[in-house]
């Protein structure tokens, strides 16, 4: 650039801070506009003397400093371009989808807290169910049914907490029951929810799994089923021939106990309208893999997503507070993009450093709402939290870079 370019710049942009100046502070730009009007009156401003070069240089650096202890160095670049946030607002597109950026962000918020506190309440149902004493519950109600049979010839007694025990015990039975019916489709949804490519394959096993069932082809049907995962029907899991206790004889009081307890779990189950009874074991197991899933789900959420969400946010928050702000300049579209991509990069750095240890782990309690509210605040000012940093790093430069020996 030549040397009257740089002063026809120079004079461009004295003017436009000049006008800036008159609108936000009066009197301060008057010794700004004396030192323009020279270039101002003259056709050629290569015609200016070398004193009033100097002098409208340093009335423009002066003026440049004192307006950046009102606006920030965005604004007072937008307003050295000639679009002062007084002349040249936001555009209306450009506001509302900012707008609709910021209430995605929330509803995205509000739709991740809202699944975390249904997973996180669905695996503390899960872990009772896995610890619930099923074998010893039962037992214990053959042995309260006994009892009764040996105190029926009593009919005046006043002890009546042996039925009111047995009356808990069975229904403890059939609740249980009843969750290991529908707690593993109560997790599989949540698992859905967060996974959609587990959702899309779930999806193409159930479509395909009914083309097969309808195509009259049973035996293919279990064929593919056992490759692909299509369960088969729980009629014809209950087509296999039951054993018939009624017919075999008791040639002990074990098998007779026996008997007593599988019958006993039928009718609860039967009750609870429960999956097929050879189906218990494995729904336990399944259940516990869908736990220790949705506990890895869980903790992605509280580690990543969330605090990215909130980050991001906090960003959007700052860009519509400019816009709303008439004394500082609105963010670009790209500027906008950036800030708030790095502002989700700084909250994720953010909860992993507050946390380090549960990235590592599962199941470590943390103090979520505080890591939310760092991420937003430090994604609202994130130069807050580049200075930190480079505060950081000068100091670590400063006292870990060897020094040279004296001589």
């Amino acid at each position: 650039m030549s040397q009257t370019d740089s002063l026809k710049n120079l004079v461009r942009e004295a003017g436009y801070l000049r006008d800036h100046l008159l609108r936000v502070e009066g009197q301060d730009s008057i010794a700004l506009g004396v030192a323009l009007q020279p270039f101002e009156r003259v056709e050629d401003i290569t015609q200016a003397t070398d004193e009033q070069i100097r002098a409208l240089s340093a009335e423009f650096q002066t003026a440049n400093d004192r307006a950046l202890a009102s606006v920030d160095g965005y604004t007072l670049n937008e307003v050295l371009k000639g679009r002062s946030p007084y002349s040249y607002r936001a555009s209306i597109p450009g506001s509302f989808s900012l707008t609709m950026l910021g209430v995605l962000l929330v509803a995205t918020a509000f739709y991740f807290s809202n699944w975390a506190s249904r997973a996180t309440f669905a695996i503390s149902e899960a872990e009772s169910f896995v610890e619930f004493d099923h074998f010893n519950s039962l037992m214990k109600l053959i042995e309260l049914e006994a009892y009764f049979e040996q105190v029926n010839s009593d009919p005046l007694t006043s002890n009546i907490e042996p039925q009111l025990v047995y009356l808990e015990g069975l229904s403890d039975l059939k609740a249980h029951y009843y969750e290991e019916s529908t707690l593993p489709t109560k997790m599989t949804t949540l698992i859905d929810e967060v996974n959609p490519v587990r959702r899309k394959l779930t999806r193409m096993r159930s479509d395909y799994c009914r083309a097969k069932e309808k195509s009259g082809l049973p035996f293919m049907m279990r064929a593919v089923g056992w490759t692909y995962g299509c369960k088969t029907s729980i009629a014809s899991n209950e087509r296999r021939a039951p054993r018939n206790e009624k017919n075999e004889p008791n040639t002990s009081i074990f098998w007779a106990k026996i008997g007593k307890i599988d019958q006993l779990q039928k009718n609860t189950m039967s009750i609870a309208g429960r999956v097929p009874r050879n189906e218990y074991v494995s729904s336990i197991y399944r259940v516990e893999f869908m736990m220790q899933t949705l506990t890895e789900w869980l903790n992605v959420v509280y580690l990543w997503a969330l605090p990215i969400i909130y980050g991001a946010l906090g960003s959007i928050v700052y860009c519509m507070w400019r816009v709303l702000n008439p004394n500082l300049a609105a963010l670009g579209a790209l500027y906008t993009i950036m800030r708030t991509s790095f502002a989700g990069l700084a909250a994720l750095t953010l909860s992993m450093l507050l946390v380090p240890s549960n990235i590592l782990t599962i199941g470590v309690e943390l103090n979520r709402p505080m890591i939310y509210l760092l991420s937003f605040v430090f994604g609202y000012s994130i130069e807050a939290f580049v200075s930190t940093l480079n505060i950081l790093n000068t100091y670590l430069t400063t006292n870990l870079t060897p020094k040279p020996r004296r001589p």
